[in-house]
């Protein structure tokens, strides 16, 4: 019996190419703030121009990173609880 493989909606390539356009055009809305506002930095680094955008990427970049390194010390064997 041959088993049907599950397509999944984001394998298309269409659904693809719309998903890293909606990412593109996210991130550019995240910077187009910095054009009408102005702000008072408070540390210095802060008053570069795109620097909130930059925090939250390298934050959520270093928490995908620091997840990585916890699951591969918190790893146990696939047979854990059957022993």
């Amino acid at each position: 019996m041959k088993t049907k493989k599950e397509f999944d909606l984001f394998d298309r390539p269409s659904v693809k190419k719309k998903l890293w356009i909606l990412l593109y055009l996210t991130c550019a809305l995240t910077v187009v703030p910095e054009f009408f506002t102005h702000r008072e930095p408070h540390f210095g680094i802060d008053g570069i121009f795109g620097f909130y955008a930059i925090l939250g990427f390298v934050s959520c970049a270093l928490l995908i990173l620091v997840s990585k390194l916890l699951g591969f010390f918190l790893k146990v064997e696939e047979d854990y609880y059957d022993k």
